[in-house]
């Protein structure tokens, strides 16, 4: 897990901590508690002491997804909550019981121990986006420019590693006949095509399918792949 090595090994209340997005951003659709778009941890003694801290206490945040609720209130990598919506937290545990009892729209304030100090924030809680509700598989070819595309649910993030907060279609499969001339490789991620997100393959294909009707030769899109971000264009066929 991370950077830690030798005799290390996560515990099962470890696996559970890092999972909390699965509670917080993926529950089901009838969850009606706050979308905050962050990414958190649970922490252990061998955090606490690398960071100079007497006991593990808090939550570690891991990631903040760009434009979520999380990134508008100032809270950022790294940083540690210890107080949410009036509660002391002290545990992964204790931060999912607060965040259960929150709702879309409720703006709480937020306690984190970042390098520079103790900082009081304001979050306001949102809906979780489209973008983050796929929950199950779906699959589109568009055999015109040989691709072959799928949505990106928790199986498919975890089969090709693809980073947290990756928002898209993923690029799973190009024909062999056309693979020396695409732009795209397999494991990129479209994120948007001619400025508009998507996060369904059926979204793409309908884009496509919306360019040739209008005659157009290229489609615009931008991908994220390991290298970064990166505009291409996609021949409409």
């Amino acid at each position: 897990m991370g950077i830690l090595r030798g005799n290390f090994r996560p515990s099962l209340a470890w696996a559970i901590a890092v999972a909390i997005l699965v509670l917080l951003q993926t529950g089901p659709a009838s969850a009606e508690f706050g979308f905050s778009g962050m990414q958190i941890q649970g922490m252990k003694p061998e955090i606490a002491k690398a960071l100079g801290l007497e006991k593990p206490h808090g939550v570690l945040i891991r990631d903040v997804a760009v434009g979520g609720p999380a990134d508008a209130a100032g809270i950022r990598r790294g940083d540690i909550i210890v107080k949410f919506a009036g509660k002391e937290i002290d545990t992964f545990k204790r931060l999912v019981q607060v965040v259960r009892g929150t709702k879309p729209g409720q703006s709480v304030k937020v306690t984190v121990l970042r390098k520079s100090g103790r900082k009081d924030l304001t979050l306001k809680l949102g809906q979780r986006p489209d973008a983050w509700k796929i929950t199950k598989d779906a699959v589109v070819n568009i055999p015109k420019v040989g691709l072959t595309l799928a949505a990106i649910s928790k199986k498919i993030r975890d089969r090709f590693a693809l980073r947290w907060g990756s928002i898209g279609v993923l690029v799973t499969l190009i024909a062999p006949e056309v693979a020396s001339t695409m732009q795209l490789e397999r494991g990129d991620i479209i994120v948007q095509v001619n400025q508009e997100d998507v996060w369904k393959p059926s979204q793409v294909a309908a884009l496509y399918k919306k360019a040739k009707t209008d005659g157009r030769k290229r489609l615009l899109i931008l991908v994220e792949r390991v290298s970064g971000f990166e505009y291409m264009l996609l021949p409409v066929k």
